[in-house]
């Protein structure tokens, strides 16, 4: 099954064809406590808005082809025809454009988790990134995320390579309103995406790069060059090795 772009952040998709999918969304509301539907809100027909953490969001039943098998699969060995519903979540009207808030994205991605944990989701979609991981997968690095760990790069940022090798990433601007891109830079490509995970779960977390600055590396006398300057909306990144004295 395939799927279009929509307007929802997140998709937990589902292949059990026997399974009563508003019962089980009902289901699985009822069953923990700290999820909540809207005062203004029921689970009516395919769609409900529910309060977690908070924050109002959004959730949908989709039963839409699926356009995600030319999408980024991390962890993931989806086979579109046997996905028979797909999960909609989104942010609510009293928090649209709350994507740039760090606790906003922690709250959806553990809604997202805990949902697709109950409901027996095989698959988690971001479509800012375009990006499908494999639930088990996805729900690791959330668990790992608000357990205090890193935020879930992989999962919610794509990366292309060009012909010249530089990487840009896609989704990173969602977040934070930028794209970071790494040109000229000899490094092996694995060890070059250490560093670009890193940087990416800084902005992620604390926000856009406002000025150029330099952060020191993963490896000694290594450092991070970023630039927003250059241009609008993206940050050039450069790994240097300070030479010696």
């Amino acid at each position: 099954m395939d799927m279009p772009v929509n307007s929802s952040l997140l998709t937990l998709l589902m292949r059990d064809p026997a399974l009563d999918i508003e019962q089980t969304l009902q289901l699985s509301i009822d069953a923990d406590p700290d999820i909540s539907i809207a005062h203004d809100s029921v689970v009516s027909g395919s769609k409900t808005q529910l309060v977690y953490r908070g924050v109002t969001f959004f959730v949908a039943i989709d039963r839409a082809q699926q356009k995600v098998s030319q999408w980024k699969h991390i962890f993931c060995n989806l086979d579109p025809a046997h996905i028979r519903f797909g999960i909609d979540i989104g942010l609510g009207p009293h928090v649209t454009g709350g994507e740039r808030v760090p606790a906003i994205i922690q709250a959806l991605l553990a809604l997202g988790q805990k949902l697709g944990s109950l409901m027996g989701a095989v698959a988690a979609v971001w479509h800012p990134a375009r990006v499908v991981s494999g639930f088990d997968y996805f729900s690791e690095v959330i668990s790992d995320y608000l357990a205090g760990g890193a935020f879930p790069v992989l999962a919610t940022v794509n990366f292309r390579v060009d012909d010249k090798g530089a990487i840009s990433s896609t989704g990173l601007a969602l977040l934070s309103g930028q794209e970071l891109h790494v040109a000229d830079n000899d490094m092996e490509q694995r060890e070059m995406m250490r560093r670009i995970v890193r940087v990416v779960h800084d902005i992620a977390i604390n926000g856009p790069i406002r000025e150029a600055i330099r952060l020191g590396g993963l490896e000694d006398k290594e450092v991070l060059d970023l630039d927003p300057t250059a241009q609008r909306g993206i940050v050039k990144m450069k790994v240097y090795s300070i030479p010696d004295a």
